[in-house]
């Protein structure tokens, strides 16, 4: 167990010099954002799908032109819980009066998310036109509804990529290796998934009456609801047999664990000294290496008056010049002579067996990095809200994706790596948010399993006030945006990537509609109080279940998993943070810049260049 008083290092309360850096907003792709923008867009937002709900449901000829009151110009059977092409319509041109650029710019952004929507919601048309004129039945509405509502929040994510400010594309290495079977495993989860939601939703329980009594299931078919909570459930499943049958060898190698700290004074004893107790209960040698990046708090001397202290590690200081996290790291790599490493957040406290937990599974063929389980230090406002958060991402959704060797990323705060691996894909990316996840992302496409051990545990600061944790949502959710853009070449027909086909396009899609959620909640009761339309089944309970109903049974399902039952008390907490944290997603969709495309040193549509970022190109590798 990690001591109290290293716990207490992390928490305090962290003055802005103390939290923010040039990670915070990296330039030419972001910017910090005023608190103003994202209310001006729920007001544009409220105003302007009111105006158009009036429309479609007061106006003779628009609900003569459009019969389902909705951007609808079939029939279409059954009824439907809200107008959802009406709400993506109006929140495209929400969201696009606020984006940072002219307003010219700003009309055309609006274009390149309605054209293709609108091209969709006619093509779908037609073809109900075309099958009620053959067969005499019409597609159902609550159907076309959500896939309306699928389609829009993917559209929405692309839009930004293309013309969002984003780093340029680098060429990464692809094996082939674990693909296949990668894919295998998914397409066939999905499908048992299906069809027990299927089966489900045929079978009228008594239990899904009651769901539905308490609008538990917000409205929506119980086969849609239960479709992504069943297919992870499968994959975790998948996973603990793995585990089973897939033994772990007893492997200690030496290691080097390199620390970036920036202005980490009141931490960075702490952090020695966990790792030093960590050192102690690890089999194989351990170097230590601090990169003070411009620290302006005493860091360095800080760090030199805790290494006096260990006897189980080899420490060295070593100072980055260069201004950014991903410098330091990769001061750090180049000074690593050991063939494994791990990276450290200088606010990160390890586990006394987490050394051990991690890299004993390099001693399986083909490990390529791993990560562990992150624990809040607890006292904090976020803190229970953070475990569970943890908990779902990590502990659960993680090793369902590793069930199909399919991880997307393994967060930095504490993360071991192959060194090989870690040099062949270029090492840490600079001038952009989502490091972390890029160098583990393109790791296990090299051909190299990615891992998550939720029994390797450490501590991890969790902000403790609201502006601390805006700016580090922020970085968060624009990352994957980033991440993506830099690897462009997993999307090609043909690339060998399951990540590329199937999971980033699903994350995509989860972060645009946690962006939407707060205008959904807002459209929703403003269509309920104002326009009330005999076609629709909601209720001001269903709406607020849509958006929290599933996330609290997959929070609750990730808990018991996990043998973390003290974390049940923190599901009401967990819920309404889920809510601020949809506020934070919008806003760090509007920090993104949308700069002139000559401007900036722009080699591609929606790209900075890599000379502008300062970032070194990596060239195709091959294994």
């Amino acid at each position: 167990m990690v001591e109290t008083e290293q716990r207490a290092a992390l928490q305090q309360e962290l003055s802005e010099h103390q939290f923010a850096s040039i990670d915070s907003a990296p330039p030419h792709l972001s910017r910090p954002l005023p608190a103003s923008v994202a209310p001006q867009v729920l007001a544009v937002f409220s105003v302007t799908s009111f105006l158009l709900v009036a429309l479609f449901n007061l106006v003779p000829a628009m609900q003569a032109l459009f019969p389902e009151r909705d951007l609808y110009v079939t029939r279409y059977a059954g009824g439907h819980t809200v107008p959802l092409r009406l709400f993506i319509i109006s929140f495209y041109i929400a969201f696009a009066s606020a984006i940072h650029t002219g307003w010219l710019l700003r009309l055309r952004f609006f274009f390149d998310l309605f054209l293709p929507f609108a091209l969709f919601c006619a093509t779908f048309d037609l073809c109900n036109a075309i099958i009620t004129h053959l067969t005499g039945t019409a597609m159902p509405l609550h159907g076309m509804g959500i896939v309306s509502g699928l389609v829009g929040f993917f559209l929405f994510a692309t839009c930004l990529l293309r013309n969002a400010d984003m780093p340029g594309h680098v060429d990464g290495p692809l094996h082939p290796r674990f693909k296949l079977v990668s894919l295998l495993t998914i397409v066939l989860a999905v499908a048992l998934a299906a069809t027990l939601s299927a089966l489900v939703a045929q079978a009228h329980l008594s239990v899904v009456t009651e769901l539905r009594s308490v609008a538990l299931l917000g409205g929506v078919s119980v086969g849609v609801f239960l479709l992504i909570p069943l297919l992870f459930f499968l994959l975790n499943i998948l996973a603990a047999v793995q585990n089973i049958f897939r033994s772990t060898p007893s492997f200690a190698p030496d290691i080097t664990i390199i620390v970036p700290a920036f202005n980490e004074k009141h931490a960075i004893g702490a952090v020695i000294a966990s790792t030093e107790a960590a050192a102690a209960r690890y089999g194989g040698g351990v170097t230590f290496i601090v990169i003070d990046n411009n620290s302006t708090d005493g860091t360095a001397e800080a760090a030199e008056a805790a290494f006096a202290k260990c006897e189980h590690m080899r420490c060295e200081l070593l100072f980055e010049p260069g201004k950014g996290k991903s410098r330091a790291l990769n001061r750090g790599l180049a000074a690593v002579q050991t063939d494994y490493f791990a990276r450290l957040d200088a606010d990160t406290l390890l586990d006394p067996e987490a050394l051990a937990l991690s890299f004993r599974h390099f001693g399986r063929p083909f490990v390529g990095a791993v990560g562990g389980l992150a624990l809040a230090p607890g006292g904090g406002p976020f803190d229970g809200a953070r475990l569970i958060e943890i908990l779902l991402k990590l502990g659960y959704d993680q090793v369902a994706f590793g069930a199909a060797d399919s991880i997307f990323g393994i967060p930095g705060m504490f993360a071991c790596y192959n060194t090989e691996a870690a040099r062949l894909v270029g090492g840490f990316a600079q001038g952009m948010n989502g490091e972390d996840t890029d160098i583990s992302l393109r790791i296990g496409e090299a051909g190299y399993r990615l891992v998550v051990d939720p029994d390797a545990t450490f501590i991890s600061e969790v902000p403790r006030t609201f502006a601390h944790l805006r700016e580090q949502r922020h970085r968060w959710f624009r990352s994957i945006f980033h991440v993506t853009a830099r690897n462009r070449h997993l999307f090609r027909v043909g690339a060998p990537s399951v990540r590329g086909h199937i999971i980033i396009p699903f994350m995509l899609a989860n972060t645009a509609r946690r962006a939407m959620a707060w205008p959904l909640l807002l459209f929703a009761i403003n269509f309920l109080a104002l326009h009330p339309d005999p076609l629709s089944e909601i209720t001001i309970a269903s709406d607020l279940a849509l958006l929290l109903g599933a996330p609290m049974i997959n929070a609750m399902i990730a808990i018991i998993v996990n043998l973390r039952f003290e974390a049940l008390r923190y599901i009401p907490v967990y819920i309404l943070f889920r809510m601020l944290r949809a506020y934070l997603t919008l806003e760090s969709m509007l920090s993104m810049t949308f700069e002139t495309y000559a401007r900036h040193g722009r080699s591609d549509h929606g790209q900075i260049s890599e000379d502008a970022l300062g970032m070194t190109p990596v060239k195709q590798h091959a294994i």
